[in-house]
């Protein structure tokens, strides 16, 4: 019997992008980042619908699977999802998601008259924990429901996964992603920690954004140099949203806890959604002046300091000249900085520094931009070790790795003159082809052959047990990517790529959310693309190669008029970072 399902769909989300796992996204111009749709947008909602009488049991557990797409009734507990079940009560399944891009028809084996297994399998893009962080992992699944018949003689499900079931299309309609903002271990730089939330109802998303933000970063950013100022045991009481004001109420818990900081979280936290521009904080239902605000109300223009992405200022670019030295990048050519020979040059945030390789790779020179004076320099430890191009973090360390055709090395060179290997290097057995440092410090995003192909994945920076820095958990952040070339951070959350899909081997630019948010395309300047480089508020920027010309150009993409100007003689262009 065919499943009734009634499908409720506003023509002002299939016009545009959707939210979800990646799938594709629209073809983007201008500035990479910031693609996802904004979280109170019409979205696409399903109105499940309970078993009928004499439902087989491959019909009960499809109807179940459906309905538990929708997160309905008051506290999203998936109300009608439930009546499939032989008991309602003992299921409680969160958001913990296996994410599927193929669903075979299930199989039913029958255990004697009224029991019986229903089965279950697939291809998975990915999973969402328990706490909303996605992980992309394309493999097969195979999962299993048993069912039985009641004393109606009606089969209900008595025993199934802890997880949902939930094709990429179902997260779209039922999830948004959003970020939580944490501290980097300096305390002046907020980290963004996105999220896969429910849309249960318009009402409920702002109150459980707070939630998930006081319940601390999820589990894999935890071990990271993050910081969160909620002290233990904090609640949200009530939260209010009028007039663009939202007033957040807390626990008592939270007077232990540094109001800026705890301000400056939840306000960059709430700022995503339209209908909030200003704060109030209050802690068991009082109002609480915030030191440096003036009068109750805060906004993020009181906390611009903290911002994720920096100053958000158009940054200068740096090129490699022709004649291999470093240059600035103008309207209409390069101009040169100084008589230094770079390859892969990196700026450091203050611009008093360049990191660049020779041309073998196998050198780093960290050398003073104003008079050229060596810092220090970095060769190659490993018989054919080749360095990928260097990255600077906010707090003036160079990092590079020394990568052969069988394994790499990280290294750290500590404020641009001691280097240090990083023993806590999860990648050890693989090749790595870029790595690239967020700007605060806490994240690094690389390319690494895994199976033959090179992967874009993101891991964590943090603390190892003997007190020095380590990079490890390292995961995958999209199932669309087949390989990629180069990379660079567009925005604290957001990664600008050079990279190939299935049934397109020829490199294009990707907008990639480090969420696992949809992957989106951009159109690119034609030609041959080997290298890339971005900054918030600035172009982006490429390394342009013309079919039959061994010319390298750098090519800039204008903001205001959504095109590409190309600029002969130049390669290898960089923003600080």
């Amino acid at each position: 019997m065919r499943l009734r399902l009634l499908t409720v769909a506003l023509a002002a989300l299939l016009a545009g992008g959707c939210v979800g796992v990646p799938q594709g996204g629209r073809v983007l111009g201008g500035n990479a980042g910031g693609t996802e749709q904004p979280a109170d947008d019409p979205y696409v909602g399903i109105i499940p619908v309970g078993p009928e009488r004499d439902w087989a049991p491959t019909a009960i557990v499809e109807g179940f699977r459906t309905a538990s797409s929708s997160f309905d009734g008051p506290n999203g507990d998936h109300q009608v999802a439930r009546s499939y079940l032989a008991c309602a009560s003992c299921w409680r399944p969160g958001v913990a998601s296996i994410v599927y891009s193929r669903l075979d028809p299930p199989t039913f084996e029958a255990d004697g008259p009224t029991r019986g297994t229903v089965t279950l399998q697939g291809t998975q893009l990915g999973r969402i924990g328990a706490d909303g962080q996605y992980i992309a992992d394309a493999s097969d699944f195979k999962e299993e429901f048993h069912v039985r018949q009641d004393a109606q003689r009606q089969w209900r499900i008595t025993d199934l996964p802890s997880e949902l079931l939930l094709s990429r299309d179902d997260v779209t309609r039922a999830f948004r992603t959003l970020d939580l903002y944490f501290f980097a271990p300096d305390s002046q730089t907020l980290v963004p920690n996105p999220v896969f939330i429910p849309l249960v109802s318009r009402s409920w998303l702002p109150a459980q954004l707070v939630k998930q933000l006081i319940g601390g970063p999820t589990t894999w950013l935890k071990s990271a140099l993050v910081r969160s100022a909620f002290p233990a045991g904090t609640r949200l009481r009530g939260l209010r949203i009028s007039g663009g004001v939202a007033t957040v109420d807390l626990t008592r818990q939270a007077r232990a806890g540094d109001l800026n900081n705890m301000s400056i979280q939840l306000m960059w936290t709430l700022r995503q959604l339209r209908e909030v521009q200003r704060m109030q904080l209050r802690i068991d239902g009082k109002v609480v002046d915030v030191p440096g605000v003036s009068g109750s109300l805060q906004s993020t223009r009181d906390w611009a300091a903290y911002n994720p992405n920096g100053g958000g200022e158009p940054q200068s670019a740096y090129v490699r000249l022709v004649d291999g030295h470093l240059g600035r990048l103008g309207t209409d050519r390069g101009q040169p900085v100084a008589k230094l020979q770079t390859g892969h040059p990196a700026i450091s945030y203050d611009d008093r520094q360049v990191a660049s390789l020779n041309d073998a790779a196998d050198t780093v020179t960290v050398t003073d931009l104003l008079g050229g004076a060596v810092r220090t320099t970095l060769r190659a430890t490993a018989k054919g070790g080749r360095f990928t191009p260097p990255s600077w973090d906010s707090r003036g360390n160079v990092w590079v790795v020394e990568s052969t055709a069988t394994g790499s090395q990280l290294w750290v060179i500590e404020g641009g003159t001691r280097p240090v290997t990083v023993d806590g290097w999860a990648l050890v057995p693989y090749p790595v082809k870029a790595l690239r440092v967020s700007r605060d410090g806490t994240r690094a995003a690389v390319i690494v052959k895994v199976d033959g192909r090179w992967q874009v994945q993101l891991g964590r920076i943090d603390r190892a047990p003997s007190g020095g820095l380590q990079a490890e958990g390292f995961i995958s952040i999209s199932s669309e990517l087949e390989s990629a070339i180069d990379l660079a951070w567009s925005t604290t959350d957001h990664l600008a790529v050079v990279g190939m899909t299935q049934g397109n081997p020829s490199p294009s630019l990707f907008d990639v959310p480090v969420s696992g948010a949809p992957i989106s395309p951009m159109i690119g300047p034609g030609g041959e693309i080997t290298t890339i480089t971005a900054s918030p508020g600035s172009p982006l920027l490429v390394t342009q190669r013309l079919s039959g010309d061994k010319t390298l150009n750098v090519c800039r993409l204008s903001v205001q008029f959504d095109e590409w100007k190309c600029i002969n003689g130049t390669s290898n262009p960089a923003y600080p970072g």
